[in-house]
Parts: C-alpha cells; structure tokens; sequence
C-alpha cells in the first residue's frame, strides 16, 4: 500500500472559543519558520546520549520533522504530509473504540480530572469519527447516549503502531533515526488521534522517558517536575502500574480543591505540526488538544529503569497481597483500576511469578541481572571498564550494531540558552500559577489571582477526614490507607534496604 502526500481538505473544526483556531491554519503554512539556512540538526548520536545520561527538563526541538522546502517530505516522517484520511486508511472498516468525554467550557473549574476509567466509550470506523469531528452527525456512547462534536471530545488513544495490519507495508512512514534511535520505527511507536478538549489526566510514568512527534493539529502540555508533587494531590487509586496519578481537574483545576496548587510552576508548551517534544523522566504531565490533533511517540528506556521497575513490582506484590484479604470483589473493582483485578485474583505465588519475568528480563527480551544497567553513575565515561561497556550497551540499536563512534560520546548543550536558539531547541519555561489560569481559563491576570485562596490559610491548615457512617465508605477509606502506607517510599527504601542486607549475608 502506497501512502501518497496530499492537499490537507476536510477540515474538523470547533466552536470552542478556547481552541477557535481553525485546524492546519498553521500547518506548513512556513515551514522555515523556525528552520533558516544557518540551520543544521544536532549529531543524533549526541541527542540519544544526553538522553540517557541527564536529560532532565523537557525541550522542543521545533519543526524538526517540517519539511524546508514547501513540497519537500521529510525523508524520515513521510506520515507529516498526510492528512486526517490518509490516516483512516489504516484502519480502513474496522470499528474502533474512541473515549469520549465531556468538553470543558470558559472559566468552568473542575474539582477532578475526567478518570480514564469513567469515561464512556463509543465504537466508530475511521470515517465516522472524521465526520462526527466535522459536527456532520452524532454518535451513541456505551452509556446509551447521544452526543456531539461541540459538547464533546473523543479520543483514540495509546494504540500501538505494531498492531496494525498494515503495519509491515508502512516502512519509512516514521521513524526516530534524528534522535539517535535508528532500530525505532512504526513498530515501536504508540498513536494518539483526537477531536479538541481530548486529554489525559494528569500523572507521573514511574520509568522510562518519552519522545513525542506532533504531526496534525496543535496539542498543550502542562508539565511539573517530580520536586513539586507535593501540590499535585499524587493517588495511586485507582491503581495504574508504572504511573502515578494527581487528583487535580486539569485543564481548568478548582484551587478551592486543592489549594497547595497555587505554589506550584507549570511548565507550559504548545506542539505545533512538525515538533517533537522530550519529557524527562518522572516529570508530571497533563495533554490536551487544542485542535483535531494526531501524534505520535515512543518510550524510551533508561540506565534507571532497572531499578524502578524493582520499585513497581514490590508496589504491585504489596497491592496484590492486599486485594487478596478483601473479599468483596465489587469494592475491589470499585477502587481499583481494571487493570489490575486479573492480579487481585492470583495467589501469592503467581503474583510472584510474574513479577520475577518483569524484574529480571529487560525490554527487548536479553536476560539481564538486577545490577546490569541499574547503576544511575555509569557514564560512557566512567572510570572503570565494566561501567563503561555497560553504557555502550545501552546505547545498542536492536541489532547489535552501534551506531556510536568509539572515541566520541558528545552530549548537547540544553543549558546553553544561545545553542538551543542557534538548533531551534526550546526549552520549555516555567510560568506562575496565576499566569497559568490566565492562560486556559481566559480572565485577566488580576481575575486569575483572585481564583487563589489565601496562601497563609493554606499553609496553616490541617487536612481533616469526614468520616461517613456508611460500612462502604468506611471500607474503602479504610483500604486507601492500607494502599498509601504500602506505597509509602519509607516502606519500600525499608524494604529495598532489607533486602539489600540479606543479599550481602548470602
């Protein structure tokens, strides 16, 4: 199947306010405008080092994937000269399944986000989700309801490229060669298609780091560093392996909610058409589109994650051991999320089992030992031998070859603000949290500081429980407690230690 460049047509559109910007207004409207001739991409293999060696606030790297030259495809991402339909073609007839949820409207504060886990769902075809986009019909969620592009948004999201039918006859539609990660293509990347107002909630992925192409449409994201969870109301109910969710109701959060956000520094960016953006590892992330928007990421693996995932399994087993005291599956399935009951229906044992495979077996399928890639110091530098093949190998495509020069391991320079304008790499800046409302709820800056509580009440005050006389409400109280202290990190650094001491005795 031949993928052909074409004249973007069909428009989706919006009557948001908010987001009225017409779709592919922008779109290799200028191509050069942020590419000139002076301009030359960085040394991949340098952006792939930094990467796993300290990368640690997010970047843009603006318009790497536009063409130049108008006519021009980029000889890596020839998907950015698709348009919406060109996109169906994937898919063809086969029904899909969108998540479809409620759009935000002007100065509309939430108290909570839009949990993936409560959101209807609809089962369209490709073609009739672009023409429920373009407003030209309705469609019937899960929930027996009617609903429209102008009220509603639909999403379909995290689906994996490598489970396209068509997915062995799109070689060189995509691929993440300019970041380093040449063995990176369609197989190993995750879509993401949505109407304006589609989002994820906020949350924090406890490994890995993320690379992410916008290639239709503009999408916003909202990030924090991990530093400032403690304004972000962080739950692991319901419980999501590898991700850390925050209470707060982004886009448009109620302070009255939660308070303590109004400390807090967004880091605040728009990806237009031919951006990619970097998100460090353990930052928090909210997304959402302000137009009809495709893009495309992959997730990266880290010298760090070895660890990590060490940390989830022992969160996982403390979980799974403690579903297995509640004999109520129906409070089970209330608190939790459904990914988890299949582990809340397994014996110790198994439980065990699995978390084994998944502590001692990397990514890509080699065997490797706890300590293999788990040492957060080893650099292409480092001072000793076994350190430094331990970096060189992870820098390995899946082939085995390298694609790094023995003798040079450079890194770019983010911090140097000059460099990065000189590469077109943005990175992305922190503003107030009143600026921050300014900006998504649509009131002056002087109506925005109004919507903060006082900061002093705030810091004096003492969280207080209501407890209700309902046995159900006192039950799940009950079992959120008994999650936070299991998924206490003083709990899981005793445990680590422990186990530490015990391994030194054998």
């Amino acid at each position: 199947m031949e993928y052909c460049q074409s004249k973007r047509s069909s428009v989706p559109h919006t009557k948001d306010k908010r987001m009225a910007e017409p779709l592919f207004k922008r779109v290799c409207q200028d191509p050069g405008r942020w590419l000139t001739d002076n301009t030359t991409y960085i040394d991949p293999n340098a952006v792939r080092n930094t990467i796993i060696h300290g990368l640690s606030e997010p970047l843009v790297f603006r318009s790497y994937l536009t063409p130049r030259y108008e006519g021009q495809s980029s000889p890596h991402w020839k998907c950015m000269q698709w348009d919406p339909a060109d996109w169906g073609k994937l898919f063809k007839e086969t029904v899909l399944k969108f998540r479809i949820g409620t759009r935000v409207k002007e100065k509309n504060l939430l108290s909570a986000p839009q949990w993936e886990a409560s959101c209807s769902t609809a089962n369209m075809t490709f073609s009739e989700f672009l023409q429920w986009s373009r407003g030209e019909r309705t469609c019937l969620t899960s929930c027996k309801q009617k609903v429209n592009c102008d009220d509603h948004w639909a999403y379909f999201d995290y689906f994996y490229m490598k489970d396209l039918d068509l997915v062995n006859q799109m070689k060189g539609v995509l691929d993440w060669s300019l970041f380093g990660y040449s063995d990176r293509g369609v197989k190993d990347s995750t879509l993401w298609i949505g109407t304006p107002g589609a989002n994820t909630p906020c949350h924090i992925d406890t490994y890995g780091c993320n690379l992410v192409a916008q290639v239709i449409g503009r999408k916003r994201w909202v990030l924090f560093p991990k530093s400032q969870s403690q304004y972000l109301s962080p739950t692991r109910i319901p419980y999501e392996e590898s991700s850390i969710y925050s209470e707060v109701g982004f886009p448009c959060p109620s302070l009255v909610s939660h308070p303590k956000l109004q400390f807090s520094t967004p880091y605040v960016v728009t990806l237009e058409p031919g951006d990619v953006l970097f998100v460090p590892r353990q930052w928090w992330h909210f997304v959402e589109n302000l137009d009809f928007a495709v893009s495309v990421n992959t997730w990266l693996e880290l010298p760090s994650d070895c660890e990590e995932r060490i940390k989830e399994s022992l969160v996982m087993f403390q979980v799974a051991s403690l579903c297995q005291g509640v004999h109520s599956l129906e409070l089970i399935s209330s608190v939790f999320n459904p990914n988890m009951m299949d582990v809340a229906t397994m014996t110790s044992s198994e439980v065990l089992k699995i978390l084994a495979h998944r502590v001692f077996q990397s990514s890509d399928g080699r065997h490797t030992s706890v300590a293999e890639g788990g040492d957060k110091n080893a650099t292409l530098g480092g001072k000793t031998s076994k350190e430094r093949e331990t970096a060189k190998q992870l820098l390995l495509p899946k082939d085995g070859k390298s694609t790094v020069d023995e003798g040079v391991f450079d890194v770019i320079e983010w911090r140097n603000d000059e460099w990065c304008v000189n590469h077109n790499i943005e990175r992305v800046a922190s503003m107030s949290f009143s600026k921050y409302m300014h900006l998504v709820v649509g009131c002056d800056e002087e109506e925005s500081k109004m919507l903060c509580v006082d900061k002093e009440k705030v810091r004096n005050k003492t969280k207080g429980v209501d407890i209700s006389e309902d046995d159900s409400v006192i039950q799940c109280s009950q079992l959120k407690l008994l999650v936070d202290a299991f998924t206490d990190q003083r709990v899981i650094d005793m445990l680590k230690t422990v186990i530490d001491e015990k391994l030194e005795i054998n």
